[in-house]
């Protein structure tokens, strides 16, 4: 027993030294298609950018906030770093690839740094940039093309550091903080919509020295998406099969959006089905066509309540009478084995 113990404090003492990676999971906790699912989405994960974007490397060009006005370029790879976050998201809820075109691109960044120029406040204001006043060097046609372009995303990130394009669009996705209130869901509907076949995106850091936040736009507003038919009927979060550990929290809203028209608020349970425990879901909401983008008619908005959400763990979700679906956790910045 003494050789045992002492073989098992050496093996520890060498993977703290050497910084050996212990977040592989065995796949003994998943069936083989969960696995090969669960392998699948790591290799995409591990494969997107990991680059921090601040003040310094952000753009290719930087904005002019005066005359003659420029709303800046990026650097060429924050757009498509951007995308292939979304697209991954996208991909874990079973949604087609979205598109990027340089037009949409280009009307975001106008919105971004619009939003920049007025140095604009964290509130739902933002949006349509209802109250700010044109600064002196945007033309009418300029304006009119931000206020447009900021009904889509918006996000704020105050940070000296800077931050990864997926650190953004994981704030969006996940909607911890979502400043329209409790349960809504807003971004993470446009991010997930089953109509979306494009976005545009921009970015731009506040105008002055002292103004560090980065104001990111997602323009995913568009017309011919919006007359659309949703390429799916349901669409929930987390998503069914398996799913992210790291893409929900305590404050992270669950979500459960379908065509079926549905008044009232369900009761919801998720059970556990690795410890068979039940647990029923707190804090639902009926928002039902509020973010009709989408293409949804009916979205339900809850918290997991007590249920303690658990790594490789599988759990059933019941929303009344309506839709029932398993998932299983894992993962993405680990390695199943």
């Amino acid at each position: 027993m003494k050789i045992k113990h002492k073989l098992l404090v050496a093996a520890t003492a060498i993977i703290a030294a050497f910084g050996i990676n212990t977040t592989i999971t065995h796949a003994a906790k998943y069936s083989k298609t969960e696995a090969k699912q669960v392998r699948q989405f790591q290799k995409r994960y591990h494969a997107l950018s990991k680059v921090k974007y601040n003040k310094q490397n952000i753009y290719a060009q930087q904005p002019n906030f005066g005359l003659p006005f420029s709303a800046g370029v990026l650097n060429p790879s924050y757009i498509p770093d951007t995308m292939s976050y979304v697209n991954y998201y996208r991909s874990l809820a079973g949604l087609p690839t979205e598109l990027n075109h340089a037009d949409d691109n280009s009307h975001a960044q106008i919105g971004a740094a619009a939003l920049a120029a007025v140095n604009a406040k964290k509130d739902l204001n933002v949006h349509g940039l209802l109250g700010y006043t044109r600064p002196f060097y945007f033309n009418k046609t300029d304006w009119n093309i931000a206020e447009n372009s900021t009904l889509g995303n918006v996000n704020f990130l105050e940070s000296n550091n800077g931050a990864t394009a997926g650190d953004i669009v994981t704030d969006l996705i996940r909607e911890d903080n979502n400043i329209a209130g409790k349960g809504n869901i807003g971004h993470r509907a446009l991010i997930l919509s089953a109509r979306a076949t494009r976005m545009g995106i921009g970015a731009a850091y506040g105008d002055g020295v002292s103004n560090n936040v980065l104001y990111s736009v997602q323009n995913g507003w568009f017309a011919d998406d919006i007359l659309r038919d949703p390429v799916v009927d349901t669409m929930v979060y987390p998503a069914s099969r398996v799913f992210p550990y790291e893409l929900v929290g305590k404050k992270t809203p669950w979500s459960f959006s379908t065509t079926k028209k549905i008044t009232g608020t369900p009761k919801i349970y998720i059970t556990d089905m690795t410890t068979k425990k039940r647990y029923r879901a707190t804090q639902v909401r009926n928002f039902g066509t509020t973010f009709y983008g989408d293409g949804y008619t009916t979205t339900i908005t809850y918290q997991p309540g007590k249920t303690k959400l658990i790594n490789t763990h599988k759990y059933k979700v019941k929303i009344g009478k309506y839709y029932t679906y398993t998932f299983r956790f894992f993962r993405q910045k680990g390695h199943l084995k």
